[in-house]
Parts: C-alpha cells; structure tokens; sequence
C-alpha cells in the first residue's frame, strides 16, 4: 500500500506547487515597515490567545520570520535553537527529550513522553510525527508536564506546530533552494478569498531532495538521500458572526534513505562477531553496508475545527483522522555482512475528538474545560535477518508482528484568576482514563528471506500473546505569577504528569523482552521570570525547575532466557529519579540593526533507587539524553544600501555537551563528547520585503558528531554510531506577496 499511495501523493505535491508557481507569475507588490524592536509572539499554550509573555510556562517560541531564518526543515530540526530540548531518532522512530525527560526506545509502540501537536492535534502515530516545515505561523516547545490542557498527558512537554490559516485578502509566496550535494527544495503558498469575508482557501506545498552527504563504498553510490513531498489544502468558512469553520487535509510522502551509521568492532582487532572490522575508521564519509536502506512514510490526515462565539464564551470541537504507514529498512551492522539487518513496517489510525469551552466568568476570572477522546490503532511488523551470512541452521531470520488498540478519555478545567495588585492565580485538572488492548507474537522463519525456498513451518519464539490493561490518574497543575508592571512577570508553578503502563510489543529476540511497565508519575516545581525593557530592545526569560520523577520507564537490558542471548532490551520501571534545571532565553536589539539572541540550558539528572536487573545499582547515573550544558548563541546585523535594500548578515553557534543514549552511563555508548555547530545566513532583502535571496551554510567547520548509539555488542559484536549532518550551503530565493 505504501507504493501504490506514493506517486499520487508526489504528483499531487508537484501538480499543487505548478499551480502556485503559475499564481507568482502575477503577483503584487507590498510595503512593509521595518522595526527594531522585539516583536510580540502570540501563544495558545492555554487554550487561548495571548502574548508568550504573559503566560507562566517556559516556552521557546519561533514566528514565520525565524522559523525561516533558522532554516528549519522538519519537525526534528529545531532543537539545536531550542534549550534544554534534544532529539533523535534510531529505527525510524523520534526519541525526543525536553529537560531530560523522553523516550529512548527505537519501537514504534511506545508512547513518547514528549507530545507532538499538529494545530492542536496530537500526532500519535510514527509516521506522523515525522514531516516537513512549511507555510508555518509558529512553532511552540512548551517544558515542563502539559497535564491539564493537552490532549495526551505528556510528561516530559509538548511540541506544537501551528499552520498559517486562510485569510480574507489574496496572499501567495515561493521559496527555491539549491544547495551542495545536489539539493533541491521548493516551497510555495496561495491564500485565495473566494467569497468576500466568508469562504478563503490556502493551499501549501513543499518537496525536498538531495542525494546524501554519505558515500557507500560498498556500491559507490551515495548514502543517506533525502526525498519528501508534502502539501495541505486549508478552508476557511464564516457563515455568520459567530461561527468559524476550519477545515484542512495535508499529506505527506517520504521516500529517503535510512540514515546509516559506521559499526566500531568490540571484539579483538575491532571486529564484530564475523570478524569484520571498517575499513574506513575515522571517516564518516564513507560507509560501507550491503543491506536494504529505505526511510519511507506515507501520512494523510483531515481536521475539522468549529468554533462558536457567544461573546462571553467561546464553544470549540476539534475533529481530526490521522493515518500513517511506514517502512523502514536498516543495515544495522552497517558492513557487507548479514549480520543485523531489519525491517520495520507500521500501518496506524488515529481518531481524536475535543470539545471545549471558553468562557469570561468575571473581570477577574476565565474557565476552560473540556473533554478528549483519543483511538488510536496500530500494527507494527519486524523482519530480521540476524546472522544471515551464516548457513542455514546458524542464521535466525526474524518474522515478529504486534497490534496494540489503545483508548482514551480525559476530563480537564483550568482556571485563571485575576486577584489584583498584579497577583494572578492559575489552577487545573485532569482526569485521564486509558485502555490498552494489544497481541504479538516472534517466530524463525528459516527461509523467510529466501523466495525461491519451499515453505516451512514457523518456529515460536515467543507466543501469540494477548493482553489488556487499563490506568487511570489525575494530573494538573497550580501556578501563582506576580505582575510588577505590564513588561516584567515572575511566576511559580506546580505540576503533576501522568504517562500510562504499557507494553514491550517490540519484542521479537527472546521471551524475557516481553515485559510490562506501570505508569510513570513526575511532579515538576518551576520558578521563573520574563522580562521585556529597554523600549522593547530587551527580552530576557529565565527559569528553573526541579523534577521528582517516579516510575519512569526505561528502555534497558535484561538477561535472556538462554546463553545464546545473555542480554536482551526490555521496558522496565526504573524507580525515581530527580532532575534540577535552568534555562535563560535573550532577545535583545542593543543598536538599530544589530540582533542578538541567546539561549542556555542547564541540566542535573540523576536516577534514584534504581537497581537494574542487570546492571546493578544504576542510582547517581545520568539520564539518557541530558546534555549537562548546551548554548545557542545568533547575531544579525541589517545594513541598509543607497538603493533602498537591505543586506542582513548572520551568523550562529551551538554548544551541546555529552550525552549518554542508555542508562548505563557508558562512554561508548554516548555522543563521545561536546559538539559545536557554527553557521552563517547571508540575505539581500527588496525595499518593499517582496523578495529576498539568500546565501546560507551550516556546520560550516564540518564537525563529526555522534547523535545516536546503541549496545549491540553482547550478541553481535559492534557498537553502531549514528552521525549528524555535514558541512552544508546553499542558495535561497524567495519572492512573496502578503
């Protein structure tokens, strides 16, 4: 189904950016004004609309201008520019970490602890998580549990992506890049009002390619290719005053290489268990592996939002449908053996309904509430070809398969109160009820990747296995904010989040993998300050925390049931944790022209009371995916010509100290120290803003980076290790009419 769906999703992609760059070939002319000053970010982290700073959350948020500037390209890309926010991905799924709290588990039927939100739609499914940026009016990373007001209790935070919705006069813009390793990208947006202030459409696309900044020396062909398409259609209907109608579909097609990474040998001479030792250590240029390498997705969706004004009260539904598949193919021992190479293949469905309400009690008081209903179906294969460069007899060809239904329902309230002379007290609750209904089953399959072989029977590893469970939890969340004029804002806060129990459904290798996890339990205390001074030149936000983490679920070893598998991962609770924190956000425009901007994240994680079942006393060690220290640091500096244009010259740096991928705190299996990442933007905007061109490039110094490891060293002998992008430029021209 995957292919079949794929080329009408690509032609519809291309034949949607035709149509808008045959829209361009007419466009207007407009006359923006230029302002040095620090420009107000409108949030909806509380269901409402309001000014970032006004609002008592630690949240990092991006306008159009900035998401653009930084050159965001996915949904994956914005933690280099985000505090105390991590994120990676291993087998295809997205293990993301806000403030040390994530998912480091590579199965797709793990519920992350980190929520991603599509315009106030959970995205639950794998393959939706993972899409392009574009035609975006801002991106949200709220820290800290999102246990009242979002329709998945997250415990870690939540990420939120909001679309640019139809409006009443004609808009319409296209974006080109062209860029080293034969990159192509192409973006472009038309806003048509079709009846005057009552019906308007806005149709966006973008597609992105480039042929990989890897080198296979196996086939001498490139490695790690990017191919993705994706387009939206959104409506916007007013049938009266009162009423506001949103509608949209979006679909999103992916055909990209699996990001393969470099095996370093743990056996004598740096050898896997075969014997195979890179032949290229060092250079993670060149990779080397002769298994299958795919990256594909295909999602669709469709929302539904209506929105009833009653003055005082303002009624909400969100409807949405999401579907997802994914087939993602990894040559995990990244050589030309068969050693570990596996297939994973998702098909899921997610339904969710909110109704909400928001109403004015008073001058001093406001109430949100609501309820949620969440379903959501997943089937999730595995096929492993383990050890296939032995004979038959020796090699253990992997045929695994779960399903997992999951329902959910939630009640919530919040309530913010105004008690005067600048006090304002902000309450909520949740109450969240969730159901799991889920089955698996592994078993060899001996001539599983050999067609031609007559059929024998199954093998069982483990099973077919049914189970069921339930939870339930009441989580929110108190905060107390003190108001010393309009520009400067302290606050205090407590929360509780909640994240269900579950499964070990990615269990395939061994029984002992089929575990069961309770739910997890994080009460979160937060004191913070925002600031905006200095006539608006000056935006300062400062926060810091502390997590009593209990119960978290952590993806670790166990021991296997047999000496042929010594260890194997499984879900485990592993008792408590803590975690201390700050984070210090700068916006600042200390001259006309000159544009500063700072962000500092610092993190203390340390587990508690945890005694592994194989690793022993774990307490005191760090947390998967907690960089102690990371800094991001962008100037811009605007230079105004005698013709009237404006040359924009920019440069920025991150800093991200190591990090450990298990809980084991092993330096082998870590990013293997700090990384630091310089890039540079050079643009030439016209005097009206209607077009701009760009000349760009990160990771100028090219920086070897490690972003992902995992131990598969008990069982085949390597440690593989994951590398972030390389050095990349490219040209940028973008025309626009608004």
């Amino acid at each position: 189904m995957i292919n079949n769906s794929y080329a009408l999703k690509r032609y519809w992609a291309i034949g949607l950016m035709g149509a808008l760059i045959q829209v361009n070939s007419q466009l207007l002319l407009a006359d923006p004004a230029k302002s040095y000053q620090i420009e107000e970010v409108i949030v909806t982290a509380r269901k409402k609309s309001e000014s970032v700073q006004d609002v008592p959350i630690s949240i990092a948020a991006f306008d159009a201008n900035s998401i653009r500037e930084n050159g965001f390209s996915d949904t994956l890309s914005i933690d280099e520019k985000v505090p105390n926010l991590e994120i990676k991905t291993f087998g295809g799924q997205p293990n993301i970490f806000i403030r040390g709290v994530g998912n480091n588990d590579y199965n797709a039927t793990t519920v992350s602890p980190v929520s991603i939100y599509v315009d106030d739609v959970v995205m639950g499914l794998t393959g939706s998580q993972i899409s392009q940026i574009y035609d975006l009016e801002r991106i949200e990373v709220l820290r800290g549990p999102q246990g009242t007001l979002f329709g998945r209790n997250s415990t870690g935070g939540a990420i939120a992506f909001h679309a640019n919705k139809p409006v009443a006069q004609f808009q319409s813009g296209i974006s080109a890049t062209l860029g080293n390793y034969d990159r192509r990208d192409f973006e472009g947006y038309v806003n048509l009002p079709l009846i005057e202030d009552r019906l308007m459409v806005r149709l966006a696309a973008k597609t992105d390619y480039n042929e990989g900044d890897r080198e296979n020396m196996f086939d001498g062909k490139d490695a790690n290719a990017i191919e993705a398409h994706a387009g939206r259609v959104s409506v916007r209907y007013l049938p009266s005053d009162k009423l506001q109608v949103d509608f949209n579909i979006h679909l999103h097609a992916d055909r990209s290489d699996f990001k393969q990474g470099k095996p370093v040998g743990t056996f004598p001479a740096n050898t896997s268990v075969l014997g195979y030792a890179d032949p290229f250590p060092g250079n993670t240029e060149k990779l080397n592996f002769n298994g299958k390498n795919r990256h594909y997705i295909d999602a669709e969706g469709a929302l539904l939002k209506l929105e009833y004004d009653l003055g005082e009260t303002t009624l909400k539904s969100i409807t949405a449908i999401e579907n997802s598949e994914t087939d993602y193919c990894g040559d995990f021992d990244h050589s030309p053996l068969s050693l570990d190479e596996i297939c994973f293949e998702t098909d899921g469905d997610q339904f969710s309904q909110e109704f909400n309400i928001n109403m004015t009690l008073s001058d001093q008081a406001d109430l949100v509430a609501g309820v949620f209903y969440l379903k959501e179906d997943l089937q999730y294969d595995t096929f492993a070809n383990l050890f296939g460069a032995l004979p038959v007899g020796v090699a253990v060809p992997l045929l695994a398969g779960s399903e997992r239904e999951t329902t959910t329902y939630a009640l919530f309230s919040e309530l913010n109160y105004d008690a005067g002379n600048g006090w304002s007290i902000n309450a909520g609750i949740r109450y969240t009820y969730e159901e799991k209904d889920a089955d698996l089953f592994s078993s060899v399959v001996l001539n599983l990747f050999d067609p031609t072989a007559p059929d024998i029977a199954p093998i069982p590893i483990i099973p077919r296995t049914k189970l069921a469970d339930d939870w339930s939890a009441v989580s929110g969340r108190l905060a107390v904010d003190y108001k010393f004029n309009k520009d400067v804002m302290v606050y205090g806060s407590i929360s509780r989040g909640f994240k269900s129990g579950g499964f070990n459904l990615g269990s395939f290798f061994d029984p002992n993998e089929l575990t069961t996890v309770d739910p997890e339990y994080l009460i979160a205390y937060e004191l913070g300050l925002k600031s905006t001074l200095m006539d608006n030149r000056l935006q300062l936000n400062l926060a810091t925390f502390y997590y009593d983490y209990s119960e978290l679920q952590v993806l670790t070893f166990v021991s296997g049931s047999t000496p042929a598998n010594p260890l194997v991962f499984a879900l485990e609770n592993a008792a408590d944790a803590e975690i201390y924190g700050v984070e210090l956000e700068v916006k600042a425009f200390p001259m006309d022209g000159l544009e500063l901007s700072m962000g500092v994240g610092y993190l203390d994680t340390q587990y508690k009371d945890f005694n592994s079942t194989v690793g022993g006393d774990l307490s005191g060690n760090a947390l998967p995916g907690a960089p102690e220290l990371n800094i991001n640091l962008a100037l811009a500096y605007d230079i105004q010509l005698s013709s009237g244009m404006t040359l924009r010259l920019q440069g920025d740096y991150s800093y991200t100290d190591e990090r450990y991928f298990n809980s084991f705190e092993q330096e082998a299996i870590s990013s293997r120290g700090d990384h630091e990442l310089l890039g540079a933007r050079v643009s030439l905007l016209s005097e009206d803003g209607t077009w701009d061109v760009a000349l760009w490039g990160r990771n100028l110094a090219d920086e070897d980076y490690v972003v992902d490891s995992t131990d598969l060293s008990g069982v085949f002998g390597f440690i593989p290790l994951f590398y972030g992008d390389r050095r990349s430029y490219g040209l940028n021209f973008t025309y626009r009419y608004e």
